[in-house]
């Protein structure tokens, strides 16, 4: 009888998927204001964050768009495939910023690998005081 309950708890472990959790939780982040230098944190939570391209190659867990405003996205320090990403840069124009975070958390011996999406929010506007 234990056996038996033993192999099931085993069978039910090994169907559980990996799921992502973030910091910040909203889908929001802070506003940036047009020619200030912008700092924000994202940790995604669950699991190790691999991302991979089309030819297998590891790439950051997300992107920025449009691409041309003046802030990228990079990992917190120089390992690739860590969980915390940060938004950084001087907006050099004002409107409203999708950072999207996207990629897979690596399964153990009682998980499956699991895949996150989450897009965030960043409104850049422009200094006080200007018309």
């Amino acid at each position: 009888m234990r056996k038996i309950l033993l192999l099931s708890s085993l069978v039910l472990l090994s169907a559980c998927t990996l799921q992502a959790s973030f910091t910040p939780e909203k889908s929001k982040l802070n506003d940036a204001t047009l020619g200030v230098p912008y700092y924000e944190q994202i940790n995604i939570f669950g699991g190790r964050v691999l991302s991979y391209d089309l030819h297998s190659k590891e790439v950051i867990a997300g992107d920025i768009t449009p691409d041309n405003i003046g802030l990228h996205m990079q990992y917190c320090n120089d390992k690739m495939g860590n969980n915390c990403l940060q938004i950084r840069g001087v907006p050099i124009k004002t409107g409203t910023v999708k950072v999207r975070v996207y990629g897979g958390l690596v399964g153990g011996m009682f998980s499956r690998a699991g895949e996150f999406d989450k897009t965030y929010i960043i409104k850049i506007k422009p200094p006080e005081g200007s018309s």
